[in-house]
C-alpha cells in the first residue's frame, strides 16, 4: 500500500475509495510498465509520501539539545516552506478535474498606514464561493487552517528552544519600539500571501498575542516577486535559462517524463523535456492536494483517476519518484550555474555580521534570529540540494518544513549546525569549514552570466558587512499592514487566545552596492 499503517486505504474517514467513472478517468490511459529505474531492494519507494508530504502530524517535535561543548548562541536562522495550501494553479490536471472544491475558513484583515498611523479601517478578505480559479471559496495557493497551525507549532518549538531552554531570545518583547524589535528580529517573506501568511503564525507561535506587549506592528520586509533570489530566477542568474534546457534535454530519465506527459496528456505536443517536467509536477500538486488530509478538499480520493490507483498505486508511485529525482537534479544543475549564489549571499551575510558582534568588530548590532519565509522550489530544496542537506529521498519538502542555521560559540570557537524538521543534518563544523561551504554558493554567482550593472552582477567585496548594508536598504514608505489574527487566528480553536499583532510589509530598495539586486 501507498501509506503507512494508520494511512491505508479504506482506513480514515479523509481516504475515500470509488471506482472512477469513464467520463473522469484521463483519454486514452492505460497503465505503464515498470520502468528501467524501477525500486532496487531497500530503496525507498514512496510508500509514506502521503504522510510525510502533506505533514499530518503537523509537528516536527523538540528540538535537540545544544552541541556538546556549546557555550553560548550567537544566532538562529529558520528557513520555511509555507504550511499546507491548497492548489496551486488551475492549470489543467486531467479531464474531469472539476470535480470536488476547497473549502476555506483562514483569511486575511488588511489595511493601509503612513508612517505608523492608520489610515483606514480593516477589511477583511473572504473569497466569494464558485467565483475562483479554483472550486469552492479558496483562492489557488491559499494557506489552510492546518497550514496555519503548522507554522504555529514551528513558532512553538523554536520558543521552547531558543527561549525556555536556553534563553537566547527575549520571553517578551514588552517595553520594545519597532525599532529595537526589528534589530533583535529580521522577518523576510517572498510577496505571495501563503509565506507572508506561514511566517505570521510561526511569530504567533514564538512570541504568543500576551508576550507582545505595546509593539504596533512586526516589519515584513518583501520585494517584487520578479526579482525574488529565493528562488531560481534567470532575471538574477540568466545562465539558469540555458542550464535548465540543457539539463533536461540531458537528463537520463528524459524518455520516461516524456512517456508519461503523454499518457496523461496525449491532447499536447511537449517540445522541451522542461515543459514535460513542470506539467508533471503540476500534476503532482493536483493529486496531493486532493489526497492530503491536511487539505481542505472535498471528496478526497475519489475524484482521483483509477489510472494512479491501480496495481498498488505504482504508476503513483512511479509519477512520483521520477519527478522527485528529476527535480532534485535539476536543483543541483542551478546551484552549479550560481542559482542560488545570490541569496546565499544574504543569509551568508547575516551570519558574518553575527560573527563580527560576537567580536565586537561590529559597527550595528546583528539580529539574534532571521526567518526567511519561502516555498518547496526555494529557498526549500535549492538550499537542500547546494549544502547537501538531504542525502536520501524523498528530497521534496513537505508542506512547513523547517531548516535551521544555529552558529554556537563553543570551547573549540564557534560552530554552525543545521537542522532539518526537527534533525541535526550538519555539524556542528568549524566556522571555517561552514564558511568554505557556503561561501561556495554564493562564489557560484561568478557562473551567472551576467553583464556589468546587470541583476546578479555586483561584487562582493566584503561579504561580511552584506547584511548591514542590506538592512540599511529597507524602504520606510507607505506600506501595507497584515494582521495576523482577526479572520486568521479566529477560525482556530487552538490559537483561540492568540490575539492580533500587526505585520509590516516593507519593499526592498535596490542601491545597496553589496546586493545582487540592482
Amino acid at each position: 500500500a501507498i501509506l503507512a499503517p494508520a494511512f491505508r486505504l479504506g482506513a480514515p474517514d479523509w481516504w475515500f475509495v470509488s471506482t472512477m467513472p469513464d467520463r473522469l478517468r484521463p483519454s486514452g490511459m492505460v497503465v505503464l510498465a515498470a520502468v528501467s529505474t524501477s525500486l532496487a531492494a531497500g530503496a525507498y519507494n514512496y510508500e509514506d509520501i502521503i504522510p510525510q508530504y502533506c505533514h499530518v502530524s503537523k509537528d516536527w517535535g523538540s528540538l535537540p539539545a545544544k552541541p556538546a561543548g556549546a557555550t553560548e548562541l550567537i544566532q538562529v536562522q529558520a528557513f520555511i516552506r509555507h504550511g499546507a495550501r491548497t492548489l496551486s494553479s488551475d492549470d489543467y490536471c486531467w479531464n474531469g478535474d472539476d470535480v470536488g472544491n476547497w473549502t476555506c475558513k483562514l483569511n486575511y484583515l488588511d489595511n493601509s498606514i503612513s508612517g505608523t498611523e492608520p489610515m483606514t479601517p480593516y477589511f477583511r478578505t473572504e473569497y466569494l464561493p464558485g467565483r475562483n480559479a479554483i472550486a469552492g471559496n479558496c483562492m489557488t495557493g491559499q494557506l489552510v487552517e492546518d497550514g496555519f497551525e503548522m507554522e504555529h507549532n514551528n513558532g512553538r518549538r523554536l520558543r521552547e528552544a531558543y527561549i525556555e531552554r536556553e534563553g537566547f531570545l527575549p520571553p517578551t518583547l514588552t517595553g520594545l519600539d519597532v525599532a529595537r524589535a526589528e534589530a533583535l528580529l529580521s522577518f523576510r517573506s517572498t510577496d505571495v500571501p501563503r509565506t507572508r501568511q506561514s511566517g505570521m503564525a510561526l511569530f504567533s507561535g514564538l512570541y504568543p498575542a500576551s508576550s507582545m506587549g505595546t509593539l504596533p506592528y512586526i516589519p515584513l520586509k518583501t520585494m517584487d516577486f520578479k526579482l525574488e533570489n529565493m528562488l531560481v530566477n534567470a532575471k538574477i542568474c540568466p545562465a539558469t535559462a540555458v542550464a535548465t534546457d540543457e539539463f533536461f534535454e540531458g537528463l537520463p530519465t528524459k524518455d520516461q517524463l516524456m512517456a508519461q506527459c503523454k499518457q496523461l496528456k496525449p491532447s499536447q505536443a511537449f517540445a522541451k523535456t522542461s515543459e514535460c517536467f513542470w506539467y508533471l509536477q503540476h500534476v503532482i500538486d493536483c493529486l496531493m492536494s486532493r489526497m492530503c488530509p491536511t487539505v481542505p478538499f472535498s471528496p478526497h480520493n475519489s475524484t482521483v483517476p483509477e489510472y494512479f490507483m491501480a496495481q498498488g498505486e505504482q504508476s503513483f508511485k512511479t509519477l512520483w519518484k521520477l519527478v522527485d529525482e528529476a527535480q532534485w537534479g535539476y536543483f543541483k544543475a542551478m546551484a552549479k550555474v550560481g542559482g542560488m549564489g545570490s541569496f546565499a549571499n544574504d543569509y551568508y551575510s547575516a551570519v558574518l555580521h553575527a560573527v563580527d558582534a560576537s567580536w565586537g568588530a561590529a559597527a550595528t548590532e546583528a539580529p539574534k534570529f532571521v526567518l526567511w519565509s519561502g516555498h518547496d522550489t526555494g529557498p526549500m530544496e535549492p538550499m537542500y540540494a547546494a549544502l547537501n542537506l538531504r542525502p536520501e529521498p524523498p528530497y521534496w519538502p513537505a508542506f512547513a518544513s523547517m531548516l535551521v542555521l544555529e552558529l554556537w560559540k563553543s570551547n573549540l570557537g564557534i560552530v554552525a549546525r543545521w537542522l532539518s524538521n526537527g534533525k541535526v543534518v550538519a555539524g556542528p563544523m568549524p566556522l571555517d569549514e561552514f564558511q568554505d561551504k557556503v561561501s561556495a554558493v554564493v562564489n557560484s554567482r561568478k557562473a551567472c552570466n551576467t553583464d556589468a550593472g546587470s541583476a546578479g552582477s555586483a561584487p562582493t567585496p566584503d561579504v561580511a558587512s552584506g547584511f548591514r548594508q542590506a538592512a540599511a536598504g529597507w524602504s520606510v514608505e507607505a506600506v501595507a499592514v497584515v494582521s495576523a489574527a482577526g479572520g486568521v487566528l479566529a477560525t482556530l480553536g487552538i490559537l483561540g487566545a492568540c490575539k492580533a499583532r500587526m505585520f509590516r510589509k516593507e519593499g526592498r530598495r535596490f542601491e545597496e552596492p553589496n546586493s545582487d539586486m540592482s
